[in-house]
């Protein structure tokens, strides 16, 4: 990785495909942080009273510059992430959808809920939302445009002003959409972004009023901790290990091509990749030579126009996590069928060849810890038992595959493996249903992201209950008396007993 004698109060910024400076950004610290709260404060009032269609009509905006100026926007990513340039279309496409899904439906998803109530028959009851304030979302290296922005858009349309503070790693591109949104009418002090360090991130925490973050599971315990100790919400999504069960009935051909798909799109460095796979027996050898033969077909290198299938390393010290986690299991007596190194062929670039391993367990932290890289470990298993007790032998639980040619016997799987989301011979698409929630359980965060509760998520709710009648005093307002308390005593009875409750429901209804 190239060096600079850069000031230490900017940040700069490489081409992990090449080595190469491709720009720097100022280096924001906690000292910077009162200004920006202070300007979001100021905006928020008049942000906020715009109507939901005006604020829809700037992200629309906003989304069509995006697409008008995509082949800049997709060569920025590129060059900052190294990515295969296909990798790269993921983040235009999944901000694209998510501006056109919740602009499309925001109405509906934030109107005052109407709610029946069993007890209160003379009441109106309605929930309204109201805008939480100021957002920020901490986000990573690895997909640097949507998981810094696709959070906030729903923020946004709900009348929040938002801050974003991207991975040092990978500034530029947040900043390129920051500048869309501008140009498209969106304020400067409703859309910033903040960049800096880790320090700069745990100093905005404190001021905001919601935190949205994307990252480790260490780091998130400390944004966990933060927001408790200001009793403020926030959405962690943390990483995962996740699983890919392979059926002795699946299609080899699919579940190979599938799984070598999930396993290296950009480069493995997925919080949702496939970074352990469990095959029956029964069709273990065919399977894993399908899978050596596609892996050795995949083409690597900086990528000059769809030529390449699998990108750089994007962060330079990720590319210890892989070794490590790799010797580790060679030294455990695991086989590397094919990779295995950095590749030599540009020793400029942070490239580690994709690669195969087998006669890997559990003993071993390649199938344990997160290794985010382009390293696929394949696990003999007697049967499919024994893949979904190995499958939910980890603290993760964020995605997950079942390759089968049953679908009734896939549907049943899937709903015994641990983890959030789920793909039936499929992987990594489950991403772009932005209609579903998308989030995990154990290690892998708490909260969802996407859905119709993602927007609301951003909003306060507001129960609000009205009478109807208007009559001069309630049964139940003072004065006490015996009769009403009697009445209300057998009236318990009614309402619960079994075989009552049935019938007093009709009756009320």
């Amino acid at each position: 990785m190239a060096t600079t004698d850069a000031s230490p109060h900017v940040i700069p910024c490489f081409n992990p495909a090449t080595g190469e400076p491709i720009g720097e950004v100022p280096a924001l610290g906690p000292d910077d942080v009162p200004a920006m709260i202070q300007a979001a404060r100021a905006a928020f009032p008049s942000w906020s009273r715009l109507t939901l269609e005006r604020r829809a009509e700037y992200l629309l905006r906003a989304r069509d510059l995006l697409l008008d100026q995509r082949e800049e926007v997709i060569d920025l990513l590129v060059r900052e992430t190294g990515k295969a340039r296909f990798d790269a279309l993921a983040d235009i496409l999944v901000i694209c959808e998510t501006i056109s899904y919740y602009t499309a439906h925001a109405r509906d998803f934030l109107a005052d809920q109407s709610v029946s109530t069993r007890l209160l028959k003379n009441k109106r009851v309605r929930v309204q939302t109201s805008p939480r304030g100021v957002v920020l979302n901490i986000s990573p290296w690895n997909y640097p445009r949507d998981l810094a922005w696709s959070p906030l858009i729903p923020a946004l349309l709900a009348g929040n002003v938002v801050i974003n503070k991207p991975s040092e790693v990978t500034p530029l591109i947040a900043l390129k959409l920051r500048d869309l949104l501008h140009q498209a009418g969106v304020p400067e002090a409703v859309a910033q972004v903040a960049t800096g360090y880790g320090d700069l991130g745990a100093a905005l925490i404190p001021q905001v009023d919601f935190v949205c973050f994307t990252g480790s599971v260490p780091t998130g315990r400390k944004v966990a901790v933060a927001c408790a100790e200001r009793l403020i919400p926030s959405t962690l999504e943390l990483g995962g290990k996740d699983p890919a069960i392979v059926l002795e009935d699946a299609h080899i051909e699919r579940a190979a091509n599938g799984v070598v798909f999930g396993a290296f799109f950009n480069a493995g460095q997925t919080c949702a990749a496939i970074e352990r796979v469990y095959v029956v027996e029964d069709i273990y050898e065919p399977f894993v030579d399908a899978v050596i033969r596609l892996t050795q077909s995949l083409r690597q290198g900086p990528d000059t126009g769809f030529n390449v299938d699998v990108g750089a390393i994007i962060f330079p010290r990720q590319l210890q996590i892989i070794e490590d986690h790799l010797q580790d299991a060679v030294a455990r007596g695991a086989l590397v069928r094919t990779g295995g190194r950095r590749n030599p062929d540009h020793p400029h670039g942070t490239f580690f060849e994709p690669t195969v391993v087998t006669q890997v367990d559990h003993s071993m932290r390649l199938m344990t810890e997160e290794t985010f890289g382009p390293i696929l470990p394949i696990m003999k298993v007697r049967d499919a038992e024994e893949a979904l007790r190995l499958a939910n032998d980890s603290p993760y639980g964020l995605n997950a595959s079942v390759w089968t040619g049953n679908p009734d016997r896939g549907q049943a799987i899937a709903r015994r493996v641990e983890s959030g989301n789920v793909c039936i011979n499929e992987c990594l698409v489950n991403y772009l249903a932005v209609e579903a929630p998308w989030g995990g359980t154990k290690d892998s965060g708490i909260g969802r992201r996407k859905g119709p509760a993602e927007i609301r998520k951003y909003c306060h709710e507001k129960t609000v209950v009205e009478d109807l009648l208007n009559l001069k005093r309630e049964a139940v307002w003072y004065p006490y008396s015996p009769a009403v308390g009697s009445a209300f005593t057998k009236g318990l009875s009614l309402l619960y007993r079994s075989g009552l409750t049935q019938k007093l429901r009709s009756i009320l209804s």
